[in-house]
């Protein structure tokens, strides 16, 4: 594939009219895109395969190859599948809206269009493209691009808010006896709970992520952090006991084999340990020194008993 600027986005133009394959083409490049430029059918879904572009404005009558058959080619091939398309139609029914939709559109505009329509829709596809692109795909939340993105914003404009760092204890071994699949099923639980209460006892503007794994995060004010902490905790642990079986519930433990043979004993619990490190105080100026400081408290919570909230103290 050919390289790129990767700090600047890049739209490949599928149209044959030149004079407003140049308009749409000066307008982005005002707007700050990398502008490439096809004007058949063939010659677009080469480009998009060498050229990976961000977006593709895809107009629908083309020479040789119509757009409706471009778009079902994009969608369906391995590398090009993802990138979005917005498709460029003369026409006003209804019926060929539909039929770009169906091959896989994201979006279509009606020429003639004005160029701030060109502009919204242009950044909106954009903007969700690259929110489903950082989502994590079990959970759908937020990922580690986004919420380091979200902190560093905070940072910089010198928001109080609290960082808090999730993970589980005793998982690994439920899922390895219980299968992906139910581990999976223990995730999404905890991805639940911790939505559920920071819908319900945060504040507008707490942001949840799934960093992966069984790693979450929360950003939320410093006030409730230990209370939010707190029910997330009583939450999971009054519901993952629905995702044992029920003798070994009844039992109390199961049982897992190593790869030397060796069994062991694992009691039916898994625990959530929590790294809160509060910014109330303005100690930290990057993201990436108030992970460090939760990864260690973190190893500290996890040498406790059972699930634990541990804060970090610092004040300067």
């Amino acid at each position: 594939m050919a390289e790129r600027n990767a700090l600047q986005e890049r739209v490949l133009v599928v149209e044959d009219e030149p004079n407003i394959r140049e308009i749409i083409n000066f307008n982005l490049e005002n707007w700050g895109f990398e502008v490439i430029q096809a004007t058949d059918g063939e010659t677009a879904l080469a480009m998009a395969e060498e050229y990976s572009p961000d977006l593709i404005l895809l107009d629908l009558m083309l020479p040789k190859m119509d757009g409706i058959e471009v778009c079902r080619r994009l969608k369906s091939g391995f590398w090009t599948s993802r990138i979005p398309v917005i498709m460029l139609t003369a026409k006003k029914e209804i019926k060929d809206k539909v039929r770009g939709m169906e091959v896989g559109a994201d979006d279509y505009i009606t020429k003639p269009f004005s160029r701030e329509e060109l502009e919204a829709r242009v950044k909106m596809v954009l903007s969700r493209t690259r929110s489903q692109r950082e989502r994590n795909p079990l959970t759908s939340l937020p990922g580690q691009i986004a919420v380091q993105g979200y902190v560093e914003k905070l940072l910089a404009e010198s928001e109080p808010f609290a960082l808090l760092y999730l993970d589980l204890d005793n998982f690994k071994g439920f899922n390895d006896y219980y299968g992906h699949a139910r581990g999976d099923e223990v995730i999404k639980l905890l991805a639940d709970v911790v939505v559920n209460v920071v819908t319900h006892e945060g504040s507008r503007g707490d942001y949840v992520s799934h960093i992966g794994g069984d790693d979450f995060t929360v950003v939320c004010a410093p006030g409730p952090a230990k209370a939010i902490s707190d029910s997330i905790i009583a939450d999971f642990e009054g519901r993952v006991t629905s995702l044992f079986a029920p003798e070994d519930l009844a039992r109390g433990y199961f049982v897992t084999v190593d790869r030397q043979g060796r069994t062991s004993k694992q009691p039916c619990k898994i625990h959530v340990t929590i790294a809160a490190v509060p910014n109330d105080k303005k100690q930290y100026s990057s993201y990436v020194a108030m992970v460090d400081v939760a990864t260690e408290l973190k190893k500290y919570g996890k040498t406790k008993e059972g699930s634990v909230v541990v804060f970090d103290r610092r004040r300067t």
